[in-house]
């Protein structure tokens, strides 16, 4: 659930851009995976990566974690 400044439940509702309805969790996930991206790059130049078994699954991981986190954070979700 999402919460306004003054703490009353929003509800999700379209983003209009131009004449375009785009649902919520749409935006959620190009910026996750934007963020993702981001951060998987960081992860790789440090090599973090050569220590997993199975890098996609944590890449994937981090996908879902960042989507909660900015869902939690943003109030129009």
């Amino acid at each position: 659930m999402a919460y306004s400044l003054t703490g009353e439940v929003v509800m999700p509702h379209e983003i209009a851009i131009g004449e375009i309805y785009v649902p919520p969790l749409m935006l959620v996930a190009v910026l996750a995976y934007v963020v993702t991206g981001l951060l998987s790059l960081c992860l790789a130049k440090l090599g973090v990566y050569s220590l997993l078994v199975a890098p996609a699954v944590a890449e994937l991981s981090v996908f879902v974690v960042v989507c909660a986190l900015i869902g939690m954070f943003i109030p129009f979700v």
